[in-house]
């Protein structure tokens, strides 16, 4: 064998090992997504699901919509444009970043900076969009992908928030 003929061969062998390293975590986090972090999974019962009191949704809204963001990410920046810009009557958006940015991409009054608070909702991926019910409960979270329709995932997320509201108001009558 060929010196060359050995090394194309060993630079087929290593492509081969990097596309199924790649496939197995793109895999496990789909699998993570669709398990231990979907709402309606028993796993991982035993963390809390309560967010804190700086989070909760204020008077007359129904549901807060937390938006965990990098400042280094790119599609962070994309998903804060594309919520910050949508009208979202009767939710309280929040921003919620662990340092303060140092460009001034991440507007408005709804930004926070908190490492304590980012930490606590941080699962290891960033964007995440978390509702939060007035209880504290984290009632749904959805990951957000570079080719994640945005305006279509916040039309889901409203359509639930307000389908939940009109429960939680019929349950009270």
């Amino acid at each position: 064998m060929s010196p060359t003929l050995a090394v194309a061969l060993l630079a087929l062998l290593v492509g081969v090992f990097a596309l199924l390293a790649v496939a197995a975590v793109y895999s496990r986090v789909r699998t993570l997504e669709q398990t231990a972090l979907s709402s309606s999974s028993d796993r991982l019962a035993d963390v809390s699901r309560v967010s804190p009191a700086s989070l909760l949704p204020q008077a007359g809204q129904a549901f807060s919509l937390v938006v965990l963001m990098d400042a280094a990410c790119g599609i962070c920046h994309q998903t804060w444009e594309a919520v910050s810009s949508t009208a979202l009557p009767g939710v309280r958006l929040i921003g919620l970043l662990a340092e303060a940015p140092s460009s001034a991409s991440f507007t408005g009054d709804a930004v926070m900076a908190d490492p304590d608070l980012w930490s606590n909702l941080y699962e290891g991926y960033s964007p995440c969009l978390y509702v939060i019910a007035p209880s504290g409960d984290v009632v749904d979270r959805r990951f957000v992908y570079g080719d994640t329709d945005i305006p279509g995932l916040l039309r889901e997320l409203l359509s639930f928030t307000s389908a939940a509201s009109k429960q939680r108001s019929t349950n009270a009558l």
